[in-house]
């Protein structure tokens, strides 16, 4: 059997929106994984650069309701148990890609996850792509005055290797900038590329990430 990648949405798209914003990563992955799109369920107005291209492919899905910072739940969302039963039952899963509130989801999942095996990876690799953030109202990774952001990174941080590709052009960049802090620095890569907020179109970087990807799945 091969292994397989968990691949979760960004917020206000779907499954199939998904395939084609990543279709080059898809690509280049597909020659070492099997990839399974997972499904956001909560209905939401089409995500940033959805439309017009990907009209008429609604309903548009997201995984949670971002809340203003003193009331976001600081370790779970809504689809949580959903995706842990797709996580057990259409695994195992060797390795997660995740893209802007995807990541968010991802995050959550994987600390989870990693609490149920007492710390032990759950996961061989995760690769963020234009992650936004675990917690709302932080402008400034550097920022860790707030107590809520304390309370959050001190849950503790994601021990699978990470790779997050932050872009130069995202709006949302300093939520991918303050998303790294909560991934293990001795396992994590980080790519600042030019762009925005969409998946690399570069189909060079998208070989070098899917090569990353079976070096770490191989113990390389």
């Amino acid at each position: 059997m091969r292994p397989k990648i968990l691949m979760i949405h960004g917020g206000g798209t779907t499954p199939d929106i998904f395939r084609i914003q990543a279709r080059k990563l898809d690509a280049a992955l597909s020659q070492f994984f099997d990839l399974h799109y997972v499904t956001a369920s909560i209905e939401c107005p089409a995500g940033p650069g959805v439309l017009p291209f990907f009209a008429g492919m609604d309903p548009f899905l997201k995984w949670m309701h971002d809340q203003p910072p003193d009331l976001e739940d600081l370790d779970t969302f809504p689809a949580l148990d959903d995706m842990l039963q797709v996580f057990h039952t259409e695994g195992p899963f060797d390795g997660i890609v995740a893209f802007s509130q995807g990541a968010k989801a991802a995050l959550h999942l994987l600390r989870h996850l990693e609490r149920e095996r007492g710390g032990d990876r759950a996961v061989d690799f995760v690769i963020t792509v234009c992650p936004t953030c675990p917690f709302q109202g932080i402008k400034d990774p550097k920022d860790r005055r707030s107590p809520y952001a304390k309370a959050c990174l001190e849950l503790g941080k994601v021990q699978a290797e990470s790779i997050h590709v932050l872009a130069s052009g995202d709006p949302y960049n300093y939520e991918g900038e303050s998303m790294i802090e909560f991934f293990e620095p001795s396992a994590r890569k980080v790519f600042r590329i030019e762009g925005g907020h969409h998946m690399p179109m570069d189909d060079g970087f998208n070989r070098k990430l899917a090569a990353m990807a079976a070096r770490i799945y191989n113990g390389i």
